[in-house]
């Protein structure tokens, strides 16, 4: 079991505030929020996937689930590049679209 006073790397940072918090980028306040609420929404669900993967390794090699097992839990380079592939298909997939160019319709 990895020991959970190792030092192991971390992907968190401090908020920093906006000074665009009011602004609209894309022409309507709504349409601004709704984008903030789905890229907020993919995010958590990335989290929560990536925690389950992480809970499915530990059931796999039969260790002890449990909190401290999960939050000092480090991925293989393997599982690393694989759930990496997984995290960019799911964005690929659920924001993909927001790219795609726009066709008139009757055209």
């Amino acid at each position: 079991m990895a020991d959970s006073n190792a030092p192991r790397p971390t992907y968190t940072v401090e908020f920093i505030p906006s000074a665009t918090r009011n602004a609209v980028f894309l022409g309507n306040p709504t349409l601004d929020g709704m984008m903030h609420a789905i890229l907020a929404i993919g995010a958590e669900v990335w989290a929560d996937k990536r925690r389950l993967k992480i809970i499915e390794s530990l059931m796999t090699a039969k260790r002890e689930v449990n909190f401290d097992s999960i939050e000092s839990y480090l991925p293989t380079p393997e599982q690393e590049k694989a759930w990496a592939a997984e995290r960019d298909l799911m964005i690929k997939n659920a924001f993909g679209p927001f790219i795609a160019p726009i066709i008139p319709s009757g055209s």
